[in-house]
Formats: C-alpha cells, structure tokens, sequence
C-alpha cells in the first residue's frame, strides 16, 4: 500500500521537463532594396534531436564549432527555399551567423533578389520531418506591409505578392 501512494505522489509531483511543449519556429524576412533579409529562430535542442535523428550520434549547438558543421546548412537549404517562380530552383540564400541564446537558435542569412519579381515563393518544411507538430510562422515585410504565413505538415509552401 505504502508503494502505491508513493508512486503516486512520484507521479503528482510537478517536474521540471526538459524539453519544451511546443516545437514553433519564428522567421522574419525583410525585403527592401533588392535584397532579403532573414532572421530565423527556433529551439536548439529541436536542431539537436533532427541531428540525431539523421546521424545517430549526439551533438551540441551550444558549440559554435559544432553549429558550422556542414550539416546544420545542407539540412536548412534543403527545408527553407525563396524562389521568384514556384517551379524555379531557390535563391542562393547565405548564412550570415548563426549564434544560440539560453535554448533559441537563432540563424541569419541574406540573398540579393534578381530583377524585379512580382511575387516570391517561401518554402518552409523547417523540422516537420522530425516533429509533426511542428509550426513554422514566417512575418514577411515589404513596403511597410507585414504578412504572415503560417507553415505546418500539412502546409509548407506559400506565395507572396509583391505588386
């Protein structure tokens, strides 16, 4: 009897989990001049876990060697993509810095924008192939006008008018 109850008060006692609830990721993409400007920020530990998951093998982002490896660009190249036409391949997006504060990772990158399109296309699958609750809010500002679009599973790419 005595067993019973101290299993239960174990499992009423609050605990401090070590993971978060939500798996969310926030990116803001600034477009003026001809050139984007993206901030993208997401928990550390979700890039840690996609990592294990692709590599079996742990690994630290708090590190900045280990956030550089190359990895860390392919697997974002692959999952976040800015095109001028849907069918066209991504813009060469280039990773200005990436840098961890407590548990966000944060990525900045830049792209300058050919000519002068009438709409781009965001592709953002950021980590839904680990989390299928995964959301991925981008805030996208153009001309003093903010859009924003929300990515899920079930939802990864989106068009945005510039005109």
């Amino acid at each position: 009897m005595r067993l019973i109850a101290l299993l239960t008060l174990a499992l009423l006692l609050p605990v401090e989990s070590p993971a978060h609830p939500l798996h969310l990721s926030i990116t803001n993409i600034t477009y003026e001049n001809g050139k984007l400007n993206i901030r993208m920020k997401s928990f550390r530990d979700d890039w840690e876990t996609s990592y294990f998951h692709y590599h079996s093998k742990p690994v630290d982002f708090n590190d900045p060697v280990q956030r550089g490896i190359p990895w860390v660009s392919e697997y974002l190249y692959k999952r976040f993509r800015i095109a001028v036409a849907k069918e066209m391949p991504g813009l060469s997006l280039e990773i200005d810095s990436i840098y961890v504060e407590e548990d966000a990772m944060t990525i900045e990158m830049h792209v300058v924008v050919p000519s002068n399109p009438n709409s781009l296309y965001i592709y953002n699958a950021l980590l839904t192939d680990i989390y299928p609750d995964q959301t991925n809010l981008v805030i996208f500002v153009y001309e003093k006008k903010e859009t924003g679009i929300k990515f899920d599973m079930k939802k990864h790419d989106a068009e945005v008018i510039l005109r």
